[in-house]
């Protein structure tokens, strides 16, 4: 992608260039460009900025040009660096797992008064993908011991690998099941993100998000099929007093409301807002 006599600074721009010609809006396209050159030659933000005027390295390439024509068919950055942050934590990624998102860290923060409160606490993770949010909490609480579950074999492999990667293997353990079928234990604390994105919703989702496993995705006609199905989950398998966790959908409210409330054993306690103000995360009770 570099021209003789370029500079670091003139690459750069032709990859923007080249990603917003793919339909990549302009911000997207220069975190993402930014965010390569940084990876590749591993040097901070201010090391790339001081370095626009010099000649691109030679590590740079082929790699960059490689990661900007992936970009431009609509991966994600997050499966071409295989890498995502999450609360403060890099976790491996892949097209076999979901790309955890900001909005999920408030699953995390009301979780840990509560496993302060119990620090022996037993969670569950329903649908961990990466295992972002299992091992978060058995990083951020030590005491905790969690099982993490998934329909994805391959989906625990990379899990699997980030809580090795993070020293918490021996907290968490994975099991290849739907939600907690099978499993025989109950929790003081339930997390969950299930597919939740409805049916009709599909063709308004970016084409990088598209990309991601539909299974984690989507949740039938209104979106609530994983719900409810997390939802009896939490009534087979939640202690007296213990809690669930559970992330949802724009708009969802309601119908979370309406389907904690079918559930005699369970009370609905509070709705968690995003940083858009969004209702996002449900706290449940069980009675």
């Amino acid at each position: 992608m570099s021209a003789t006599g370029a500079t670091l600074g003139d690459v750069l721009a032709g990859a923007r260039t080249v990603l917003e010609a793919a339909g990549i809006p302009s911000h997207e396209a220069t975190v993402d460009v930014d965010l390569y050159a940084r990876r590749i030659l591993g040097w901070d933000r201010a090391r790339v900025l001081t370095g626009r005027g010099e000649i691109p390295p030679a590590a740079l390439e082929p790699m960059f040009s490689g990661w900007v024509a992936r970009r431009a068919r609509r991966e994600p950055s997050a499966y071409i660096i295989g890498e995502r942050e999450f609360y403060g934590r890099d976790f491996e990624v892949s097209p076999a797992v979901l790309i955890p998102r900001p909005e999920t860290e408030h699953i995390i923060e009301a979780a840990l008064p509560l496993l302060a409160a119990q620090p022996n606490a037993l969670v569950a993770d329903l649908g961990t993908g990466s295992g972002n949010i299992a091992v978060t909490l058995a990083c951020e609480a030590p005491g905790c011991r969690v099982i993490a579950t998934d329909v994805s074999a391959e989906a625990l492999e990379v899990a699997a690998r980030n809580a090795a990667r993070h020293g918490v293997a021996n907290q968490v353990t994975f099991r290849c099941t739907s939600y907690l079928d099978g499993v025989s234990e109950t929790f003081d604390v339930i997390a969950a993100n299930p597919p939740y994105v409805r049916e009709v919703d599909r063709e308004g989702l970016s084409p990088s998000v598209r990309k991601e496993p539909e299974v984690a995705l989507f949740g039938g006609a209104d979106g609530m099929r994983g719900i409810e199905a997390v939802l009896d989950a939490t009534v087979s398998h939640l202690r007296p007093g213990g809690w669930l966790l559970m992330e949802f959908g724009f708009g969802q409210e309601d119908l979370v409301r309406e389907a904690v409330a079918r559930r005699a054993s369970l009370r609905f306690d509070r709705v968690i807002a995003d940083l858009q103000g969004l209702p996002r995360t449900a706290v449940v009770q069980r009675g």
